[in-house]
């Protein structure tokens, strides 16, 4: 029987603190083994984990023990549902906005570069010298995801940085369907994971 693998991620839920193997689970407790460095849950008392199988599947434990590289987590919920659209991922990536017209306007959609600093399931933040109007409609193309997908954006804050010559925005995704969503969340969960690994290979060629 294959082991559950899972990731157990940071507070703010935008990376992965070190991945685990399930060792035993008993209603809300849960055992697990940590593969790399345990250390870094150390001082916490709860964290979140991540289903390396199921991008669905996200839980929340309480750290009741920590015993060399094995964890015992309690009071364990699965918090999927509320928590779906808040694993984000701070990420740099040049893509564009498009705004978009009513049907009876006969004008063409306008591309728009930005750049995004993080991006989520319920939306994401970015950059752009275009000063925008949050009343009109847009759509943005996300490129991390294996097929790239056109959402409709609401542009929610904006912000002018004068040193930068340059606007901040904040922006949530209107109509991202099941299929789509499923697609982010794993583009963001694989980005996370990558990103883990590269550091603790970084680390152990450093302690060599």
């Amino acid at each position: 029987m294959a082991q559950e693998k899972y990731a157990i991620l940071s507070e703010n839920n935008d990376m992965v603190l070190c991945e685990a193997v399930l060792m035993d689970r008993r209603g809300t407790k849960m055992t697990m083994k940590i593969v790399d460095d345990i250390n870094i849950l150390k001082g916490l008392k709860a964290v979140k984990f991540h289903a390396m199988e199921s991008y669905a599947e996200i839980y929340q434990g309480q750290i009741v023990e920590i015993n060399n590289n094995i964890v015992s987590f309690g009071d364990v919920v699965n918090i999927s549902a509320q928590m779906r659209r808040e694993i984000k991922l701070k990420i740099r990536v040049e893509t564009n906005l498009i705004k978009t017209f009513p049907m009876d306007k006969e004008k063409i959609p306008r591309a728009i570069p930005i750049a995004t600093n993080d991006i989520s399931c319920g939306g994401m933040g970015f950059v752009s010298k275009a000063d925008l109007n949050k009343e009109d409609s847009y759509e943005v193309v996300i490129p991390i995801t294996s097929n790239p997908i056109i959402i409709d954006v609401e542009i929610m804050r904006k912000e002018f940085l004068p040193d930068k010559n340059m606007y901040v925005y904040g922006s949530k995704f209107l109509d991202l369907n099941i299929v789509g969503e499923r697609l982010l969340r794993e583009a963001i969960f694989k980005t996370q994971l990558r990103r883990h690994r590269r550091k603790i290979k970084v680390m152990e060629e450093k302690n060599k």
